[in-house]
């Protein structure tokens, strides 16, 4: 029985570091990013909560929104957003992503296409170049607290 239960921790393991990674990685994903297509338009926003993507573009043209899926057991990672308002509502956009520092790339494909496998805007799939803007508010928080302590 011991030796059942220790296989049993041995193999959940690696699981258990995922998912917190996984965990982490949707933290880190959280909020206002702004920038272009690459090869194309700019002036697009994506506000990331831990469970939806909103886009505009120019401040004003709505882009959608969504809730979405993120697998960082995979190299590079899956973003994949599924519209859950408008006439599209449903439709799913899978993706690859990757974070460095305070830039986020998003390539996705158009809905029924493939999920890309390189970070370029071709075909049926666009890139996303993004920086990360500051959240002001939660900079002074934290601020706030580190001078408190």
């Amino acid at each position: 029985m011991r030796l059942l239960i220790l296989t049993l921790a041995i193999a959940m393991a690696p699981l258990a570091v995922a998912a917190e990674r996984g965990a982490d990685a949707r933290k880190d994903l959280v909020g206002t990013w702004k920038g272009r297509v690459d090869e194309g338009a700019t002036g697009h926003t994506l506000v990331i909560t831990a469970t939806k993507i909103t886009g505009t573009k120019d401040g004003k043209q709505d882009l959608g929104a969504g809730k979405f899926k993120l697998d960082t057991s995979t190299t590079p990672w899956h973003l994949d957003a599924t519209r859950t308002k408008g006439s599209q509502r449903g439709q799913t956009y899978l993706g690859i992503c990757s974070l460095e520092e305070d830039t986020l790339k998003w390539c996705v494909s158009m809905p029924g296409a493939r999920r890309p496998t390189q970070f370029a805007t071709r075909d049926a799939q666009f890139l996303l170049i993004l920086k990360r803007q500051e959240d002001k508010e939660k900079d002074k928080k934290e601020k706030d607290k580190k001078e408190k302590e």
